[in-house]
């Protein structure tokens, strides 16, 4: 078959990510003749990749990594495409013609980090396995997922308060365990554990205040979530307050998953073009006796209040730690969300199509 053909997808690999080992590379590698394959170690690499990958054309784009690998792929390739628009549309004006305008490819993902929240979404259960389905012509169908932005980059969750606190407690202890070994063996579950047992819950209950948040709206409609997922539409013009008071936690989300499949946001896909705000009032003695319900998504209090926006300005009385995707990102007092008109069609690997393609040869 043509070159062409035998590449019309390309993987992505981070090297830092947790399971992307020896055996995995060179896995990959062996089926380099049939697949274009990049590896990178810093954001700049990524970003470098991303551009190339994109420049060709490739039909489909396959990420190994973390949740902090897909931002990073998903804010690098929405930052070009919008860059290569700006030039064609002045382009059309110097030659008064249209021009066929880039879009985003098809995405897959890998489950190959820590936390891996749209890998559990998207039916990806581990490993290379839907690198060779696909190489092998069996086709998937997609789930069309709409992004967030803030800060200039897209993501599909993000938190501030205690799941932030857990983030920065981990990142303390994976720098205490300096040697790689050592870096390895917390670099799972069992680190996160580790520093809400050891850092997290100690901090929280020696810290009895709780921040008082305000959420404003600028979009269109705001929709406040029962107990039972019934909307109630609140009559909230943009500019308006649609929940002052006090919080542990706020997060918002396009997709129902944190990592390790903690259903931290089991409404967030009920009305496309909306992202769940979820404001978490709980103590920790709540949290901790409802851990079970809490990681199912089924957990109900009115210490959990849920709402369905589509652009929000918060405001907090305390400094808040913040994470996008996973990744810590320091402290913030405000922060603007609001759901891009950017949509990303990702393949579903838990959902093959019927009549799958011919096999490659």
């Amino acid at each position: 078959m043509s070159r062409k053909a035998s590449k019309e997808f390309a993987i992505i690999l981070n090297q830092n990510a947790h399971r992307v080992t020896g055996s995995v590379l060179r896995s990959v590698r062996r089926a380099a003749p049939r697949i274009a394959f990049y590896t990178s170690r810093t954001k700049e690499e990524g970003q470098q990749i991303i551009r190339e990958v994109l420049d060709r054309g490739y039909r489909r784009i396959i990420c190994g990594g973390g949740d902090g690998t897909i931002v990073h792929v998903l804010t690098a390739a929405k930052q070009y495409l919008q860059e290569k628009k700006e030039r064609l549309h002045e382009a059309e004006r110097s030659a008064g013609a249209d021009a066929p305008h880039p879009s985003l490819p098809e995405l897959g993902v890998l489950k190959l980090g820590t936390g891996n929240s749209l890998a559990t979404v998207l039916g990806s259960k581990g490993g290379l396995g839907p690198v060779w389905r696909l190489a092998n012509g069996e086709e998937f169908q997609t789930r069309r997922i709409h992004l967030i932005e803030s800060e200039n980059r897209c993501f599909t969750f993000c938190g501030l308060g205690w799941d932030a606190q857990i983030l920065n407690d981990y990142a303390w202890i994976r720098e205490k365990c300096r040697p790689r070994i050592l870096s390895r063996l917390i670099q799972n579950l069992t680190g996160y554990l580790a520093a809400i047992a050891f850092r997290t819950i100690p901090k929280v209950l020696l810290t009895r205040r709780r921040s008082v948040a305000t959420a404003r709206n600028y979009g269109s409609t705001v929709y406040r979530i029962g107990p039972g997922g019934d909307l109630e539409t609140l009559r909230c013009a943009p500019g308006n307050i649609f929940y002052h008071g006090p919080c542990h936690v706020i997060g918002a989300a396009t997709t129902p998953y944190y990592g390790y499949g903690l259903k931290a946001f089991p409404n967030a896909m009920k009305i496309p073009g909306f992202m769940q705000v979820r404001v978490v009032r709980a103590r920790v003695t709540e949290m901790l006796s409802h851990v079970p319900s809490i990681w199912q998504g089924t957990y109900k209090s009115p210490n959990f209040i849920d709402f369905l926006v589509q652009k929000a300005h918060f405001t907090f009385s305390e400094s808040m730690p913040f994470h996008i995707g996973g990744d810590a990102e320091g402290y913030r007092n405000e922060l603007v969300l609001k759901v891009s008109e950017t949509a990303v069609d990702f393949l579903d690997f838990g959902s093959p199509q019927a009549t799958p393609r011919s096999k490659y040869t």
